[in-house]
């Protein structure tokens, strides 16, 4: 699917106008894509759902929230959290029946995590791998709830985005199978 270009720009002479930009006019979206907000990691989350996903805008609803997939892992101690990303997955594979693939993507240095790490230690006191593992583990954690609460055949795919270079300017995506 090729992106819809801006509208061109008004002839010489015609009332000027609010610019006017493109909507995807019949959307039937194959994947919901839930990812955190955090904005270092915005450009390399749309290259990979996009070069390795092989999904362009409008084949995928993106979720984007702080935490991404985190949320879900623990609806027991992020029930509010929890409630609004799993009545959004719910809305979305209503609205769209084209929808077979559920992907969750977490990060290395999500800050969303270190802040759960400050408030609720105790979930991270099994990880001896630190923030890393923890989040590696919650996405199978996600697997399984959204299993359960959404009573859907989509697929579910998990990966995890980590700095590739020590100066932390490239990100690298990594399939997580457990």
């Amino acid at each position: 699917m090729q992106r819809p270009e801006p509208e061109e720009e008004a002839k010489p002479g015609a009332p000027a106008g609010p610019k006017s930009y493109p909507v995807i006019e019949h959307p039937a979206p194959d994947a919901i894509v839930v990812h955190c907000s955090d904005p270092r990691f915005q450009a390399a989350f749309r290259q990979f759902i996009e070069t390795e996903l092989g999904l362009a805008e409008g084949q995928y609803v993106p979720l984007v929230i702080g935490g991404g997939a985190g949320v879900l892992a623990h609806p027991e101690r992020l029930p509010k959290e929890f409630k609004v990303l799993k009545d959004r997955l719910r809305m979305h594979m209503g609205q769209f029946a084209s929808i077979y693939r559920i992907i969750l993507i977490n990060h290395e240095d999500c800050k969303y995590y270190e802040e759960l790490r400050g408030k609720l230690p105790h979930l991270f006191s099994d990880y001896l791998g630190g923030t890393a593992d923890k989040q590696r583990h919650d996405l199978g954690a996600v697997a399984r709830t959204l299993l359960d609460v959404l009573s859907s055949k989509a697929g579910i795919e998990r990966y995890y985005a980590r700095f590739a270079d020590p100066d932390r300017t490239r990100v690298t995506f990594d399939r997580v199978t457990f």
